[in-house]
C-alpha cells in the first residue's frame, strides 16, 4: 500500500468511526425513547438495558453504517479539498480515478461486513430483542400491579388485584378486555398470576376459579362463563400498542430462513414474493457502501467549494433519496413488477450509473478542484 493510500484511508475511516458511533448513539436513543415505557419500569434492571444494547448493536449498526460512510467520504475528501491537498496531488499525477481507490477498497470491506452482520447477528439481535421485550413487561406486570390499584398500561386491557403477594400471585382478581370493541369481556377470579409464553411473544394471564361476564353493545345479549382453570393471551404487539412495534417479523429470519418460508408458501400455493423480496432488500443495502463509494467520491473532489454543511446537506438528501428509491422499488418487486433481485440492487445499480458519470466527468474536466 502506497503512503497516498495510507492517508486517504486514515482521513476515511477516523471520521466514519465518529459518525457510526454518533449514528449509533442518535438510533438508540431513538428506540429508548420509542418504548420508554416499557423500559423504564419499575422491574427493569440495568443487566436488561445492556442485553437491549447488545442485541439492537447489530441492527443499528446496518443502518448507520452506510450513512456514515457516505458522511465520511463527503467531509473527508471535502477537507482535502478544502485545503488544496487534492490540487496537490494532481500536481503529482495523480487523477480522479486512483483517488476511488481507497474508498471503493473501505466500502468493499463494509458491505462484507454488513453482509455477515444481515445474515446472523442482526436476526439473533432482533429475536432477541423481542424476547427481552416480552421479559421486561411481564416483569413490570408483575411489579407495577399493586394492591387496590387498577394497572392500565396493557393497551385495551385493565387489571385490578386486591391483594399482590411477594412472589407476584394476584388475590380477587379483575380484569376488563375491551380488545373487541363489540363485545367486550369482564373477567372475575379469585386468584391469579401473570406469565409468558415459550418463544415469549405473548403474555398469558393465568386465572382461577371466577366467571366471564360478556356483553354485546349492540344487542341485549349478556352472558356468564363460570371457570375452574382459565387463561387469557395478549400477544406483544398489543400490548405494547401505544409505544411501538421493535422489530419485523421478516428481519428477524436469516436469509435461509427467509428462502426456507418461500419455498413453503410456494408449496401451499401462497405468495412467496414478500419474502424474497426481504431478502434481496436486505442483500441491497449491504452493498450500499459500494454503491456510495461511487457516488461519493467524484462529488466530494469535484465541488468547487467545500464545507460541511454543503456536505451535510449532500449526505442527508442522498441517503432520503436512496431510502425513497430503495421503498419504491422493494414496493414493485413485491407487487410482482419487478424481479426480486433487480428491484432489491436497483437503487444501488441507478447511484453506481450517476457516480461513473459524475467520475467521467470530473476525469475529463482535468481538474480536481
Amino acid at each position: 500500500m502506497t503512503r497516498i493510500s495510507r492517508y486517504l484511508l486514515t482521513e476515511l475511516l477516523v471520521p466514519l468511526g465518529v459518525w457510526v458511533a454518533f449514528m449509533f448513539l442518535l438510533l438508540f436513543v431513538m428506540q429508548f425513547l420509542r418504548g420508554t415505557d416499557v423500559l423504564l419500569g419499575s422491574s427493569v434492571t440495568l443487566t436488561d438495558l445492556g442485553r437491549l444494547v447488545a442485541y439492537l448493536t447489530p441492527h443499528f449498526l446496518m443502518m448507520a453504517l452506510p450513512i456514515a460512510f457516505l458522511l465520511a467520504i463527503l467531509l473527508g475528501l471535502g477537507r482535502l479539498g478544502e485545503d488544496r491537498e487534492l490540487t496537490a496531488l494532481q500536481a503529482l499525477g495523480i487523477g480522479p480515478s486512483r483517488l476511488l481507490a481507497a474508498p471503493m477498497g473501505v466500502a468493499a470491506a463494509l458491505s462484507v461486513l454488513m453482509l455477515l452482520i444481515t445474515s446472523t447477528a442482526q436476526p439473533w439481535g432482533l429475536t432477541g430483542v423481542k424476547e427481552l421485550v416480552s421479559e421486561v413487561i411481564r416483569k413490570n406486570v408483575v411489579g407495577d400491579v399493586k394492591s387496590g390499584t387498577f394497572y392500565e398500561d396493557l393497551s385495551d386491557l385493565t387489571l385490578y388485584a386486591e391483594q399482590v403477594s411477594s412472589d407476584g400471585r394476584w388475590t380477587n382478581v379483575l380484569l376488563h378486555d375491551d380488545r373487541e370493541a363489540s363485545s367486550p369481556l369482564l373477567v372475575l377470579a379469585h386468584h391469579g398470576q401473570v406469565g409468558t409464553s415459550s418463544g415469549g411473544e405473548v403474555l398469558r394471564f393465568s386465572l382461577e376459579d371466577g366467571e366471564v361476564h360478556r356483553s354485546g353493545r349492540a344487542t341485549e345479549n349478556y352472558s356468564v362463563i363460570h371457570f375452574d382453570q382459565a387463561e387469557i393471551s395478549v400477544g406483544v404487539g398489543a400490548s405494547m400498542g401505544k409505544r411501538g412495534r421493535f422489530t419485523s417479523a421478516k428481519e428477524e429470519l436469516t436469509p435461509a430462513e427467509l428462502l426456507e418460508a418461500a419455498s413453503e408458501a410456494e408449496a401451499k400455493g401462497g405468495d412467496a414474493r414478500g419474502f424474497r423480496m426481504a431478502l434481496h432488500s436486505r442483500l441491497g443495502g449491504a452493498l450500499a457502501p459500494i454503491a456510495f463509494a461511487l457516488l461519493g467520491t467524484p462529488l466530494a473532489i469535484g465541488r468547487r467549494q467545500a464545507g460541511r454543511a454543503w456536505g451535510y446537506l449532500l449526505t442527508l438528501g442522498g441517503y432520503v433519496l436512496y431510502y425513497l428509491l430503495s421503498r419504491a422499488f422493494e414496493q414493485l418487486g413485491q407487487q410482482g413488477k419487478l424481479p426480486a433481485p433487480l428491484a432489491g440492487q436497483l437503487a444501488n445499480l441507478i447511484f453506481m450509473a450517476v457516480g461513473a458519470v459524475a467520475l467521467y466527468r470530473v476525469s475529463r474536466s482535468g481538474t480536481v478542484r
